[in-house]
């Protein structure tokens, strides 16, 4: 039983490697399969008709224009084909029923990997119904078996539209510390963050050579320059905890814009006032000699890096950062210091001198 033409058709048209076969050829290999078409005069309308039916089912793609086809002889064929690159099939995660927690994640989720983490998580759920909160590495160790999979996954949509948080897994990021040393002494604890590693050693040996009953209750900290914006959530591992942060760093745009980002990140976590170690800027801004500033090519929005200073130290700060100087901290050295111990205290008091 000689086959149906379009399954001939069809079957030809899926072997060629081409994404566009010419009708010709076609029909020559088809003639071979069915020598039924040689010399029948209906072969011409039997082959129209599968190949309008091929074209129907999305098959193949027809000429649009008209020197794609031949009409010399009717019904007109076209004098190539196309060949259609199938559609994947788009992937239709199996239908269940989430935790009430998980439904709004899981009806954010596409992805493979998202119901992944999902189901994982489903599963923690349901074993850990009172966990202890621990640090977001051990869970996501727990969880994924890969200890750094969770702060991958808290940059991706789940996380960032609140459909899943940290708190539901009952987990938190561990701050990166900053270096301190505590030199107790009177009144509420607090913390003084020095930018500089230099001027972080000076002012802890002055801390240090004060009287106990004349001196601040004090922690002195190395904010180890442009890590300080993610390090000051460490500030909550002291012991005292401080009551207010202090900050003395370089009048310039890198100094400033680091304090700027410290006292944001400050802000969002709730953390003890960020101010500025008034008393130590003031020193700097009446003594220090400005020279160029290779960190300010030129700022768009130079009041940005002031909102954290207090109002007696942004107009000359200001003029520092139009004029492209800078004052580095290290010229408040020890020796300095040393002169007007008085400084530590007025600059955790808020007072200038």
């Amino acid at each position: 039983m000689t086959r149906p033409l379009i399954d001939i058709l069809s079957a030809h048209i899926a072997d060629q490697p081409a994404q566009r076969i010419q009708v010709d050829a076609l029909l020559r290999q088809a003639a071979v399969t069915d020598p039924t078409l040689l010399g029948d005069p209906s072969a011409r309308n039997r082959v129209a008709e599968a190949i309008t039916k091929l074209a129907a089912d999305g098959v193949i793609q027809l000429p649009k224009a008209r020197t794609g086809w031949d009409d010399r002889t009717q019904p007109p064929l076209p004098r190539w084909l196309g060949k259609t690159t199938p559609r994947p099939r788009r992937h239709r995660p199996p239908v269940r029923v989430w935790p009430q927690v998980l439904e709004r994640a899981a009806g954010i989720a596409r992805r493979s990997d998202e119901y992944d983490l999902l189901d994982h998580v489903a599963i923690w759920l349901r074993d850990n119904p009172d966990p202890e909160p621990v640090p977001m590495e051990e869970r996501s160790l727990e969880l994924l078996d890969d200890e750094k999979a969770l702060a991958t996954h808290t940059t991706r949509r789940l996380f960032t539209s609140g459909a899943l948080t940290l708190d539901l897994l009952a987990c938190y990021p561990t701050p990166v510390p900053f270096p301190s040393q505590y030199v107790p002494g009177m009144g509420e604890p607090c913390l003084l963050v020095v930018e500089n590693n230099a001027t972080f050693h000076s002012l802890l040996t002055i801390a240090r050579s004060l009287e106990p009953a004349a001196r601040p209750n004090l922690h002195v900290a190395w904010g180890s320059g442009n890590q300080l914006p993610v390090s000051i959530t460490s500030l909550t591992l002291l012991d005292p905890l401080p009551t207010a942060t202090f900050y003395f760093g370089d009048l310039d745009a890198a100094g400033l814009r680091i304090a700027a980002n410290a006292a944001m990140t400050s802000e969002r976590n709730h953390l003890p006032p960020f101010r500025p170690a008034a008393a130590l800027y003031y020193w700097l801004l009446t003594h220090g000699s400005p020279g160029p500033d290779k960190s300010n090519p030129g700022l768009s929005d130079p009041a940005s890096l002031l909102t954290w200073l207090s109002a007696d130290l942004r107009a000359a700060t200001m003029d520092l950062l139009v004029a492209r100087q800078r004052i580095p901290q290290e010229r408040l050295g020890l020796r300095a210091l040393r002169a007007d111990p008085s400084l530590l205290t007025q600059a955790v008091r808020g007072r200038t001198a």
